[in-house]
């Protein structure tokens, strides 16, 4: 564990992170400073923790800050090029991400989920199964609790977290009693450089686990993975009947060591995708000790994550699906494996230097790409090289517009973007939730 005693902290970054984190550590008699590269004169909860008797230095990273500085508690998005953290290291002070502080203060049982895509949507159905079998378990992470906000409140309780490589980053002695790598895409590369930093960040889930703790992942990803150096206990899952994995499916039911845990023909989510995120679940929870009953209820009930693939609602004969969350060509392309064709997809968002050549496969089920942001001419390029029908639009409203003026009885509008949001929205929530209010508006009309 990180020693913490007689430490100057500096907490790097503020949103609902940086203030769990600097809040905390005030409370627990720790030495702690904030410092934000905005503005936060007028911010109410900075000003809750100048009260707090916490100093807050903002509008900046002044590289003075760092000679009364011994660890740096980085918020995740934060990239480690910045001057500021590049002389931190040149320093040698401590880097870390709040996951690593919660993991040091509190001694939590803690179920890890990571990946290039599928987290969300594991993690929401492991907590829902978990909290039907009357667990004592809350959600945290990535999905929008911080970790150690929640570890702090319930210190005895399991908790259930989705990881990004941003937070993977900066673990040091990171340890969840069970890990998942759901899959090893690509991601995030302007954040870590290439795809091996970005994978070998995202194995750092595993790298302090013991015989005693379980890694979950995809056989067919076997080869991604230095199996000798693991030393937790594997399970290897598949999707067809491959009884070399441990958990494989036999004429549609998901079989884990003769045990029967679900029929994945039940599940509501559209998907080979979705049966894997299911899997990924039911595995955890039986290890945890749900019964096979709630594994099954939960899954067959589950209608999606808001903004991963969500069912937004039909009109027209139309249905509208908002897959917002979908922030790389990996994430798009399974989105539309879950459909057969008539697809009417609205793509394209912040340019990133990503090749889109993984959707090229799928384009034959496209009938429309409506394209927009920053990579539309690229997106735009790749339609018309393969003659799929292209239009190009501004925003996620009037995509959308376009899209139920085009589209017809049995067709599908998907928001699936391939690309992040941040060259017009604030996070990929707003893009989704102008996506939804504009089908909103669209299926009132009437």
């Amino acid at each position: 564990m990180i020693d913490l005693e007689n430490k100057r902290i500096l907490v790097l970054g503020f949103a609902r992170s940086g203030y769990a984190t600097a809040k905390i550590l005030k409370k627990l008699g720790y030495n702690v400073k904030l410092n934000a590269y905005e503005d936060l004169s007028k911010d109410e909860k900075a000003q809750e923790l100048r009260e707090l008797g916490i100093e807050i230095i903002d509008g900046g990273h002044p590289l003075e800050l760092l000679e009364k500085v011994d660890l740096i508690v980085k918020n995740p998005g934060i990239k480690y090029q910045i001057e500021f953290l590049q002389k931190a290291v040149e320093k040698g002070i401590d880097i870390i991400t709040e996951i690593e502080l919660a993991n040091t203060l509190f001694s939590v049982d803690m179920v890890a989920i990571t990946g290039t895509n599928g987290k969300t949507t594991t993690t929401q159905m492991t907590y829902d199964i978990l909290k039907k079998t009357n667990k004592d378990v809350f959600l945290a992470g990535n999905i929008g609790y911080p970790s150690i906000e929640v570890a702090y409140n319930h210190p005895k309780s399991l908790i259930v977290t989705e990881v990004s490589s941003f937070q993977l980053e900066g673990t040091k002695y990171f340890k969840p009693s069970i890990a998942v790598i759901t899959n090893l895409g690509e991601g995030h590369l302007d954040y870590h450089g290439n795809l091996e930093n970005y994978q070998n960040a995202k194995k750092k889930i595993y790298v302090n686990q013991t015989k005693d703790d379980f890694l979950i992942i995809n056989i067919k990803e076997k080869e991604k993975y230095n199996l000798d150096k693991i030393k937790a206990t594997i399970i290897f899952y598949d999707t067809k009947e491959n009884i070399s994995a441990d958990v494989y499916i036999k004429e549609n039911i998901v079989m884990f060591r003769e045990m029967e845990l679900f029929d994945c023909t039940k599940l509501k989510l559209p998907g080979m995708h979705n049966v894997e995120n299911a899997i990924n679940a039911a595995i955890i929870s039986y290890l945890k000790g749900a019964s096979t009953e709630a594994i099954q209820q939960v899954l067959y009930n589950f209608s999606g994550v808001k903004h991963r693939l969500q069912y937004v609602g039909e009109y027209k004969g139309v249905k509208y699906y908002n897959d917002s969350k979908a922030t790389n060509p990996v994430a798009t392309t399974t989105a539309l494996s879950g459909f057969d064709k008539n697809i009417i997809l609205i793509c394209g968002g912040k340019d990133r230097g990503i090749d889109f050549k993984e959707l090229t496969p799928y384009l034959s089920k496209v009938k429309v790409m409506i394209v927009v942001g920053e990579s539309k001419e690229l997106l735009y390029n790749l339609a018309i090289q393969h003659s799929v029908k292209c239009v190009k639009a501004t925003k996620v409203a009037d995509a959308t517009k376009l899209a139920s003026s085009l589209a017809e009885d049995g067709d599908t509008v998907l928001l699936s973007p391939a690309c992040a949001s941040w060259d017009q929205y604030k996070c990929f929530e707003d893009r989704g939730d102008e996506f939804i209010t504009m089908f909103e508006k669209i299926s009132s009309e009437d």
